[in-house]
């Protein structure tokens, strides 16, 4: 889980800056509080949204690895096609 601590940096953060906003203002404690916590939900939810499209996009392979397991696949292939000649040939000597 490469994005672990995304979530909780953003927010964290949010909630630093409402609070520093609040602050300033000179806002009423329970006031500054709703407001933090209404801020630290929202930011919450969008940065699950965020991990989840960036978790989603780092998974999905590059174009250039998917063609080179395609070909690496169509190699094994041939070559169990070969074995199977080779074998077909051995009976049927053998059968001679």
């Amino acid at each position: 889980m490469k994005l672990g601590y995304l979530r909780a940096f953003i927010v964290l953060l949010a909630g630093l800056i409402a609070l520093i906003v609040n602050i300033k203002t000179g806002r009423e404690a329970t006031v500054s509080l709703l407001i933090v916590l209404i801020v630290i939900c929202v930011f919450y939810v969008i940065g699950t949204l965020i991990c989840e499209i960036l978790q989603k996009n780092l998974e999905t392979k590059p174009e250039g690895e998917g063609e080179e397991e395609e070909s690496e696949e169509e190699e094994s292939l041939d070559e169990n096609e070969d074995n199977e000649t080779s074998v077909e040939e051995v009976v049927d000597e053998d059968n001679f």
